[in-house]
Parts: structure tokens; C-alpha cells; sequence
């Protein structure tokens, strides 16, 4: 069986197994946190608990079947990365969706604090609250806000000078009650 010839052949197939792994993870585009070693380990732990055969020359045989492993086991790991990343990306986006909506800020948040001053800000100048909206909440670069609101970037770098004290100062106020 193969876990017979795997101790049979380890003298030499577990070194090429690392190689084969530190080329394969030099191949990968994203970085991982996987190390070959680990890559290798786990790999020869899934063929140790295979309980298939290979047939032929059992040396390319077996080559090619823990080629195979380590390919999938990165493709898997990958796609558990991805999706945690994705549901933390969701998690993020409810929980700031939440916290916008709640009467008491969660600890250290300044979101509603900045959000009140922008409502002070607006009934002072709505194009300034708007370019403060922009550049906070909707990720617009400077440039962006100004081409939407039709100002001119000198205009515009002036109002968004005022608009950073004037947030400064209020959330440094609403912070010290």
C-alpha cells in the first residue's frame, strides 16, 4: 500500500517534497502564510492517511499524487482566506451600518460625534458639508469631491483647511464632556 512505500521511500521523498513545496509557494502570487515546511507536512500527512494505491513507477506516481495534494491544499486554503476575508468585509460594513444608527457610540467611536458636526457644518455651508460627506463616507479623493461640487481646487483645498479644524475642535469638544 502507499503508506508502505512512503516509509520505504521517505529517505529521499521527503526532501523533494519541500522543494517541490518552496517552488510551488514561489509560484503563488498572493503571500501566504504558509511555509513550504508546513506545506510539505501537511501534504505528507494526507498521504500517509490515503488509502489509496498507486500502480506503475511508484516513484513518478508518487510525485505526481503529492504534486497534486499540495496544489489543492493551497487552492482550499486560498478559498478559506478569501471567504474569511470577504466576511469580515461584511462584518465591517454592519457593524459601522449599526453603529451609525445607535443612540450611544460604541467605545472610541467618533462616528456620530463627526456626524453631528457635520449637520453644524451644513447649516453653515452645504457645499462643505458635502465635501466633508465625500472624503469621509463615500472614499472620494480630494479631487473627486472637488470635479463633483464644481469647485476649483484652490477654492476647495481652503474650505477643506477650515472644515478639518472645524471637525478637530468639535470632536475635541464633544470628547471632553
Amino acid at each position: 500500500m502507499l503508506h508502505q512505500t512512503i516509509h520505504r521511500e521517505i529517505v529521499w521523498f521527503y526532501p523533494w517534497l519541500r522543494k517541490m513545496a518552496s517552488g510551488l509557494m514561489a509560484s503563488e502570487r498572493r503571500s501566504h502564510t504558509l511555509q513550504p515546511t508546513a506545506l510539505a507536512n501537511e501534504v505528507l500527512a494526507k498521504l500517509m492517511s490515503w488509502k489509496g494505491e498507486i500502480s506503475g513507477d511508484t516513484e513518478l506516481s508518487l510525485r505526481v499524487l503529492a504534486t497534486t495534494v499540495a496544489k489543492q491544499t493551497l487552492i482550499d486554503r486560498g478559498r478559506r482566506r478569501t471567504n474569511k476575508d470577504l466576511y469580515m468585509e461584511r462584518m465591517r460594513h454592519e457593524n459601522s451600518n449599526q453603529w451609525l444608527h445607535q443612540d450611544t457610540p460604541p467605545p472610541g467611536s467618533r462616528v456620530p460625534i463627526v456626524l453631528d458636526v457635520i449637520e453644524q457644518l451644513e447649516s453653515v455651508d452645504q457645499d462643505l458639508a458635502s465635501l466633508v460627506r465625500m472624503r469621509f463616507f463615500e472614499g472620494c479623493t480630494f479631487q473627486q469631491a472637488t470635479e463633483r461640487l464644481g469647485m476649483s481646487p484652490r477654492t476647495a483645498a481652503r474650505r477643506w483647511a477650515f472644515a478639518k479644524t472645524f471637525l478637530a475642535k468639535a470632536i475635541e469638544r464633544e470628547e471632553s464632556r
